[in-house]
């Protein structure tokens, strides 16, 4: 008996696919700031208060940053690093391999979520080089020898998608008449 399985094409993702891929991301880190950097700092004006001084409006922006930036590189580490792909990027359908296909480890994930500061780092210019350039790659993806793809089933019949093969099983069921089979004719082509 013959399976069909479904074949995937993979295509750099649009740049529009990526923004709202990261947009959602970053609402989800901006979820878990508020949590956790939020706990962080009354964790740190409770601790002041028990020691009898007085908390630093200076201290908690800097914890409040420093959460902010360890919980972007920690989500973008373990979430793609572990699972191949971020919240946001599983709900656009992307995801991001290495240059030969591979998926990513934990090490180059990490790279690649440290590499996002330089992207950022450039006025931003890193993000916006997807919707210039051919291949779709970003400053981070350059650097670290990435690519971010759509998972898109190919529709129409092509060399990278090969002829289904027959399914006799499904004739098999169909319940056997005694009347004979139609004929189909050739098609003439009109001229």
């Amino acid at each position: 008996m013959r399976f069909l399985i479904r074949q995937i094409h993979m295509t750099n993702a649009r740049y529009s696919l990526r923004a709202s891929a990261f947009g959602i991301d970053l609402g989800l880190i901006a979820v878990l700031q508020v949590v956790f950097g939020g706990g962080t700092i009354k964790l740190y004006e409770a601790a002041c208060h028990y020691i009898g001084v007085q908390s630093d409006i200076s201290m908690e922006l800097l914890m409040s940053q420093f959460c902010g930036a360890f919980l972007f590189i920690a989500y973008f580490t373990f979430v793609q690093g572990l699972w191949g792909t971020t919240v946001g990027k599983k709900s656009m359908n992307i995801q991001v391999l290495m240059a030969d296909g591979k998926p990513l480890t934990l090490k180059q994930s990490y790279w690649r979520a440290l590499s996002y500061l330089l992207s950022s780092w450039t006025y931003c210019i890193g993000f916006i080089l997807p919707f210039f350039r051919k291949d779709k790659l970003a400053l981070h993806d350059l650097l670290c020898g990435t690519q971010v793809v759509a998972k898109e089933p190919i529709s129409k019949l092509s060399a990278q998608q090969p002829e289904l093969p027959h399914l006799a099983s499904v004739h098999q069921l169909q319940i056997p008449t005694t009347e004979p089979a139609p004929v189909l004719a050739p098609i003439k082509k009109a001229q």
